[in-house]
């Protein structure tokens, strides 16, 4: 019945240890790093240190199956973008050894690439933003011409494999400039070809969480975020529980179902306040950053992927409580120091203090801090100080540097 989930520093993985944690189902976390977030909870029955699958795929890979060739563990649940390619890409090494709940390679691949998902959507009716893979940055006279100013500059690949390594694909840019547009172009392209510019859609993010069996959706979820991290749109900090647009949910089955998608999904939509329509931005195949905010509203994804799993199917699950909050502390404060150091007017960094320290309601929960699990706050809370301290650091060398 055990469970093994990789990689352990991400809320999801908490998420999903502290779900499986409190219906008796033994959770081993693996990780490069023995201390982690998962790891670090009550609900986490073993760690296991494995190779860093950015840095060293190859063996990363060999140390899961090596883990799970013993029979040991019933279900894997890859967590990130890497780890999820990673044993997508072994699944024929896995098979018979262990459920793994993802699509296959190719789907993901296609997926992943912004600029085919585009034209995906394209194909099967779902509304884009306007779109150009720029495959020549030295001429960007059709991206102008299509999309216009102001304008988003993102990689085709957020993540990248380059030879033996997993390297960023660089972050999405705002650009208002021909100027900033060709700078924007240049260092993505280094980074990952091809980059991808797409028009400035003003509006509110939307997203919606779906689980599938083989291009079936078996459960939905939906929220809204309140605050994000960068403020310009990003991770949410501060989110809420919305009912389900239907709209949504049939733009996401027109995409994911003749993909024959399994697993989970996160289907990204920005609504277009010009016009009212949403606009798709991405697709990502695994757990979200505020996947406990949907287990705190009724729908538990990482117990219903356990038993789709390990059972083959599961009954619909669609219904869940509007209006929950979840509210993670840390990442609201990065928030605030983001929009103190850009906001340009007193008042504008005043109502930034005042958002943040206004209670958010009773119906709010902090993500990570809970009463009966306190260890991984307190984990967190140590590498964000860690992290914090060697930041400065850098700075200060760099400043003496510049001296």
């Amino acid at each position: 019945m055990s469970v093994l989930v990789t990689p352990g520093n991400l809320r999801s993985a908490l998420a999903v240890t502290r779900s499986l944690g409190r219906r008796g189902i033994p959770v081993t976390v693996a990780d490069e790093y023995q201390r982690n977030l998962a790891a670090a909870s009550r609900y986490c029955r073993a760690a296991l240190r494995v190779p860093s699958a950015t840095q060293a795929p190859e063996a990363y890979t060999r140390a899961i199956l090596k883990a799970v060739s013993g029979g040991a563990y019933r279900v894997v649940m890859p967590m990130d973008d890497v780890a999820v390619s990673l044993l997508a890409e072994a699944a024929p090494r896995l098979e018979g050894l262990i459920a793994l709940p993802v699509p296959d390679i190719e789907i993901i691949r296609g997926v992943q690439d912004k600029g085919a998902l585009m034209a995906l959507a394209a194909e099967q009716g779902v509304p884009t933003p306007k779109t150009v893979v720029v495959r020549n940055p030295a001429n960007l006279d059709k991206a102008i011409r299509h999309v216009g100013l102001p304008a988003v500059v993102k990689p085709r690949f957020s993540k990248f494999q380059r030879g033996s390594q997993w390297i960023e694909g660089g972050q999405t840019r705002y650009v208002h400039t021909l100027e900033e547009l060709e700078a924007a172009c240049r260092t993505i392209h280094r980074a990952v070809p091809r980059p991808v510019v797409q028009e400035y859609v003003p509006g509110e993010g939307r997203g919606i969480f779906v689980l599938m069996n083989r291009g079936k959706v078996c459960a939905g979820f939906a929220h809204r975020r309140i605050r994000e991290k960068p403020p310009s749109g990003g991770v949410s900090v501060l989110s809420e529980s919305v009912p389900l647009d239907p709209q949504l949910l049939l733009y996401s089955e027109r995409l994911l179902e003749p993909l024959k998608w399994h697993g989970v999904a996160m289907v990204e939509f920005k609504h277009d306040v010009r016009d009212g329509i949403p606009k798709l931005l991405e697709i990502n195949g695994r757990f979200w950053g505020s996947l406990q905010l949907a287990i705190e509203a009724g729908v538990d994804f990482p117990y219903l992927l356990y038993r789709l799993a390990a059972e083959g199917d599961i009954a619909p699950a669609f219904s869940y409580k509007a209006g929950v909050r979840l509210r993670w502390w840390l990442g609201d404060l990065d928030s605030l120091l983001l929009r103190l150091r850009d906001g340009n007017r007193t008042a504008t960094r005043f109502r930034a203090v005042g958002e943040f320290l206004k209670p958010s309601g009773d119906k709010a929960r902090s993500e990570v801090l809970r009463r009966d699990d306190p260890e991984p706050a307190l984990e967190e809370l140590r590498q964000y100080v860690g992290n914090t301290v060697r930041e400065i650091i850098l700075r200060v060398r760099r400043g003496a540097g510049d001296d």
